[in-house]
């Protein structure tokens, strides 16, 4: 799936608050529980699902992006949420740098296939350099979305 089809611009945050990994994956998680796409109840649950993977394999990429996903029974469908933070996040990324676009991703763990496709096209969109640094500056999680989709529409 592409990012802009599970994306909507009530789950992008700009700015970030978090000052660490953990409080990154809490808030990412928060996105999804306020717009209803996670009960609150499976709060919990999900945001251990992505420390378990987190302390397996960390998920901070390179040049400032990480991207946190976890396969869960807890959700039914791939969920996404979108976060911005211009200052940088701690964390624990393969080139050290801090974390400054940051998309978390649950996917059902019988949609593994779907997982890595996803996974793959995410980065494939933020490889691009430019791309990634206009979102990361944009203020504004509509124009974010509108950007994105255009950007994958030009992809495929």
């Amino acid at each position: 799936m592409l990012l802009s089809e599970l994306l909507r611009p009530d789950l992008i945050k700009v700015g970030l608050e978090a000052e660490s990994k953990r409080e990154a994956i809490r808030e990412m998680v928060d996105i999804l529980v306020q717009q209803h796409d996670i009960p609150m109840i499976r709060r919990g649950d999900i945001i251990e699902a992505l420390l378990e993977q987190e302390a397996v394999l960390g998920t901070g990429m390179e040049k400032g992006i990480a991207i946190p996903h976890a396969s869960t029974n807890h959700v039914e469908d791939i969920l996404c949420a979108l976060g911005t933070a211009p200052l940088g996040i701690p964390y624990d990324s393969l080139d050290g740098k801090p974390a400054r676009l940051l998309i978390l991703l649950l996917v059902p763990k019988k949609q593994y296939v779907e997982k890595v496709q996803t996974l793959a096209r995410i980065a494939h969109l933020l490889e691009n350099e430019p791309v990634k640094e206009k979102i990361i500056a944009m203020k504004d999680s509509k124009a974010i979305f509108d950007y994105i989709e255009e950007q994958e529409r030009a992809f495929v």
